[in-house]
């Protein structure tokens, strides 16, 4: 039988970069994303102020197993097969930018809430550690994860399917922060900026906002700890906000700025980018932004992490292993079909388990012919959402939660 690590119990492949390439890699990735002409301690809090821990950080230094899909701004994804554990170790953890890792530094660092509030607030991380302290796993996805499948081909980063993770965050919570301010009655939504910065004069800043009411949800946290290290610079140094169960591109990170606003922000990334069509769009269809819809909540999905795709394996018992999440709902049951999806049967869920967090999964399969075998594995939450057999086409690529497939061989 199959372990899965305990909470209890505490609980890649590298692309060097000459200079020049990263120079000239950053504007056009810069360009072509913005459519441009050509348990754990609190450390974090408790740490001696000065520059980020990988402040050291350039960009030949890359996570070694991780598989890079865009050197600059530094984007990297997990392979599947190293997504075996409950919690993803940082060094694992998937990579996300839309910018350069900006260089913080503690002893200059301030968080400013402002806007339509009645006491705009000037933070230090010493006035942060005033807020009650929480603690709690959580999975993130990007909201492109899996944009390499769209067909046909989806405009934006080209992620296979492992920008994908699981760690045990310290924080506090949003809303304590916000109370304190004084919302006055004005807000609607709240919106976040970090100290990264684009590389073009003309390209926006990278700025969300979300619903006030997400935002003074209990579970939506400002984190400084990451499995029970200040937040790497990669992941937010010292500031991320992580409103629970939505796409990544909600999780600003590197915070220097809490702004409440009467109307939702009206910046690139928000008018533009991360948005779904209203409605079923041909494949291949051009949607105006305006008859779309920003995203907030993760899809249901699953992964099989084992066996890995292509793979051979002898006759006898196949133990075939993934994980599965749903947002902001929890997982309901795991299915695994070893036919081509005539049946289904059910998966058994991993001990492990919290609220946002995905459930580790694994099937037992006896096989005693010789020969090639598709695996599928579809996921269910409690809402009654089940993962689809074709993806709803959209323009950015986003959202992809189609049932896996892996093929196997059985040797002779």
């Amino acid at each position: 039988m199959a372990h899965y690590p305990n909470e209890r119990e505490g609980a890649a492949s590298c692309v060097s970069r000459r200079s020049f390439l990263f120079q000239a890699g950053r504007l056009t990735a810069a360009a072509t994303l913005l459519g441009l002409p050509l348990p754990f301690t609190e450390r974090g809090f408790g740490a001696e102020p000065g520059p980020a821990p990988d402040a050291g950080y350039n960009k030949d230094r890359l996570k070694e197993k991780l598989i890079v899909r865009t050197a600059s701004p530094l984007n990297q994804e997990t392979p599947l097969e190293l997504l075996n554990t409950w919690i993803t170790p940082n060094d694992l953890h998937f990579v996300r930018n839309h910018y350069d890792v900006p260089q913080v530094d503690l002893q200059t660092w301030k968080l400013v809430v402002d806007g339509e509030v009645d006491r705009p607030l000037t933070l230090t991380i010493e006035d942060l550690k005033e807020f009650e302290a929480v603690t709690a796993v959580r999975t993130l996805e990007c909201a492109g994860n899996g944009r390499s499948f769209f067909s046909p081909k989806a405009t934006g980063t080209q992620w296979g399917a492992g920008a994908v993770g699981t760690a045990r965050y310290v924080g506090v919570r949003l809303a304590d922060v916000l109370t304190r301010a004084g919302i006055r009655s004005r807000g609607k939504h709240v919106m976040f900026n970090g100290a990264d910065e684009p590389v073009l004069p003309s390209a926006p800043d990278f700025i969300r906002s979300i619903p006030l009411e997400k935002a003074l949800h209990p579970d939506t946290f400002l984190v400084h700890t990451m499995n029970g290290e200040p937040l790497p610079a990669l992941h937010g140094y010292p500031l991320r906000v992580i409103p629970a169960g939505w796409v990544g591109s909600a999780c600003v990170k590197w915070l220097v700025n809490i702004r409440v606003l009467a109307q939702p922000y009206d910046g690139h990334f928000m008018v533009k980018s991360y948005r779904m069509p209203r409605s079923y769009a041909a494949p291949g269809a051009q949607v105006d932004p305006k008859d779309m819809v920003s995203l907030t909540s993760l899809e249901v999905k699953s992964l099989i992490t084992a066996p890995v795709n292509d793979a051979t394996v002898a006759p006898g018992r196949v133990i075939v292993r993934g994980a599965a999440w749903g947002g902001e709902a929890d997982i309901a049951k795991v299915e695994v079909s070893t036919d081509f999806g005539r049946t289904w049967h059910s998966a058994r869920l991993g001990m492990d388990e919290a609220r946002y967090a995905w459930r580790l999964w694994e099937f037992g399969w006896e096989i005693s012919e010789p020969g090639s075998y598709l695996l599928m594995s579809r996921a269910t939450d409690v809402e009654g959402r089940t993962q689809p057999i074709e993806q709803i086409w959209n323009p950015s690529g986003y959202l992809w939660n189609v049932i896996p497939r892996v093929r196997i061989n059985v040797k002779g």
